[in-house]
């Protein structure tokens, strides 16, 4: 990202061009010879650093980040900027709005620019995916091509992509042992209006919500999963409004492949916990609902993923107007350790850093916990379940008594915040059969936890179309069973979608008395930061008792860059706690004017976190 006032550069394209097409030309015995020049280096990871002076003719995938987005200047900055917020579809902006995001665009909005793809085509290289939010594009090369891309000025920096294990259902039972529940052999004691998933909803009061003429509808909800196989085929499904589907996986519009079923028809289960719609029989959690389907993931193998779709299916929920993304996914164990459990901040992986800027979009993102509760090698959250509760709804599973399984993730998160937020049935969930008309409770995972709170938020959402994400977080996570002694096993516990519903919110620009224990932290303004308004104020408040607090600033990539903030104590307040203030102004420790673009300022207080989005315009 650049500043608005960086003046523009004069790239000598067709020289570097040439630079480049003679280092692939390179014999590989000679460029790994000869030395790296300090400036290329410069641009390679590390981790790459083996890759590009090796021998070996295997390829790497890369992401190729680039230095900007072909603006030549301020003017044609702002050119590209208006041009953007007039295209935000009609949705997406009145979700933006809703949200308070301002502005309405900024520099993340903005396509990878066009010509430098190109550049990367004439090199041989084949981009198979692109993000606009981290100005990069992905491509797998090998050796000298990864010496070839450092050379072209456009190009930034070279990094490996991530790869790690994504989550898995707890596997079920085999499938000539599977007992599933038949339209015409219902249980008499179902009831009526919701067939087999009556006792599901009812746990966390969805009914209440139904009940009140709220099922989500006009709400859209953008499903991220592995593969939708009869998604329109099964009874329960066929009323759902879905409109065109897309596959990050395989570029095209079709997330379904019924000649493979192996994982082709998980997400389709998942969809039908929201979306079910055949009364008396199957009722989701939203069904009046609109659904944004994207396949973002390859397969359930036991082989590590790379992240790569993840990422651009947020981005396309948010150009695409979705106000919730549901995502029944999670990583951990990446390929190359750069990922730990001690990197569970929320910053960190590239998916966290994602479902961040999506938030920052007016979007609520809803996850599941993950399944590695009982992995003595990893028991906690997942990414981006990591991701701060203001931000992201992690969710836990429980049975139908409320007990929380022993798969089931938990917390703290590595810097000691509450995880998981809230928590659903993830055992013995009612979904369809997706290859046949029947329905089976042999689905056992925080993936179907996930769908049950996101359907739940849809329908208030539905309910208070003014609040923003963050209020309809803090309207759950403070009604629901825990709310008052939450704990990192079962975060605040089983949602209640009556209490929420009947929840009023605090004023949110007035700091309330800080009770003992706790922290908050508000925006003073200005927000966005620019040369008229150079600095942003904001205040924080913490209840007795608390460890002395910490601000620092991050930038999207999950980068600090402002180690200590500074802070003055502006009061108290009746229950002995401390109001405090603090400013800043766009610049880093050393106080360098920063780039264009989204920061984090976060308050760390012994343990537990706040955070606050500010956007800098300069």
């Amino acid at each position: 990202m650049i500043p608005a006032d960086r003046p523009s550069r004069r790239i000598h394209r067709p020289a570097a061009l040439a630079l480049a097409a003679c280092l692939c030309a390179l014999p590989v015995a000679r460029v790994h010879a000869a030395t790296l020049p300090a400036g290329l280096a410069a641009k390679l990871d590390a981790r790459l650093l083996p890759a590009a002076l090796g021998a070996s003719p295997e390829a790497t995938p890369v992401w190729v980040g680039f230095r900007d987005k072909g603006e030549q200047g301020p003017a044609d900055l702002a050119r590209q900027l208006a041009e953007a917020e007039a295209a935000l579809d009609p949705h997406a902006r009145a979700r933006r709005v809703r949200a308070g995001v301002a502005p309405l665009v900024d520099y993340l909005d903005l396509p990878v620019h066009e010509p430098y793809v190109e550049a990367l085509k004439r090199l041989g290289l084949v981009p198979y995916g692109a993000s606009r939010w981290f100005n990069r594009v992905a491509v797998r090369a090998a050796g000298a091509q990864l010496v070839a891309l450092a050379a072209l000025p456009e190009v930034e920096r070279l990094e490996p992509v991530e790869r790690g294990l994504r989550m898995r259902d707890v596997p079920a039972e085999p499938a000539g042992m599977r007992r599933t529940a038949e339209p015409a052999g219902l249980e008499a004691t179902i009831a009526l209006a919701y067939g087999v998933t009556a006792s599901q909803l009812a746990q966390i009061g969805v009914p209440a919500l139904h009940d009140s003429g709220y099922t989500g509808a006009g709400v859209r909800i953008c499903v991220l999963d592995e593969g939708f196989n009869y998604y329109k085929q099964h009874p329960a499904l066929r009323s759902a409004t879905i409109p065109r589907p897309r596959d990050f996986v395989e570029g095209d519009w079709n997330p379904t492949d019924t000649l493979e079923s192996f994982g082709y028809s998980h997400g389709t289960l998942v969809l039908s916990v929201m979306a079910g719609n055949l009364p008396g029989q199957y009722v989701g959690a939203a069904p009046g609902a609109t659904f944004l389907l994207g396949r973002t993931e390859d397969s359930f193998s036991e082989t590590r993923v790379e992240m790569v779709y993840w990422g651009m299916g947020a981005e396309w929920a948010d150009s695409a107007g979705a106000d919730i993304i549901s995502s029944s996914l999670g990583y951990n164990y990446f390929d190359d350790g750069s990922l730990t459990v001690a990197d569970l901040d929320g910053h960190t992986s590239v998916v966290s850093r994602a479902a961040e800027i999506a938030a920052s979009k007016g979007i609520l993102v809803v996850n599941s916990a993950g399944n590695a509760g009982n992995d003595p090698g990893w028991r906690y959250v997942m990414v981006p379940a990591d991701v701060d509760g203001d931000s992201l709804i992690a969710v836990g599973a429980v049975d139908a008594n409320g007990v929380r399984p022993g798969f089931s993730s938990w917390g703290p998160t590595a810097d000691g915040r509450i995880k998981p937020d809230l928590v659903a049935r993830g055992v013995s969930v009612w979904c369809v059969v997706a290859d046949n008309d029947g329905y089976s409770s042999f689905n056992d995972g925080t993936s179907f936890a996930c769908p049950l709170v996101a359907g739940l938020a849809a329908c208030l959402m539905q309910a208070r179309p003014a609040w923003s994400p963050r209020t309809v977080i803090h309207a759950l996570r403070l009604t629901a069973s825990q709310a008052l002694l939450p704990d990192n096993r079962l975060g605040f516990g089983l949602p209640d979608g009556a209490a929420a519903l009947n929840w009023t919110p605090d004023t949110a620009s007035v700091p309330p008395d800080a009770a003992p224990g706790s922290i908050g932290m508000w925006l003073a303004g200005p927000n966005p930061i620019s040369a008229s308004a150079p600095w942003t104020r904001l205040r924080f408040a913490l209840g007795a008792g608390l460890a002395p607090p910490r601000l620092q600033v991050f930038d999207a990539r999950g980068r600090r860059v402002v180690q200590t903030l500074p802070y003055a104590v502006t009061g108290a307040d009746p229950r002995g706690g401390r109001q405090f203030s603090a400013a800043w102004d766009g610049r880093d420790d050393a106080g360098r004017l920063l780039d264009a673009g989204l920061y984090f300022v976060t308050l760390d207080v012994g343990g537990r976190r706040a955070t606050l989005r500010v956007i800098t315009l300069r």
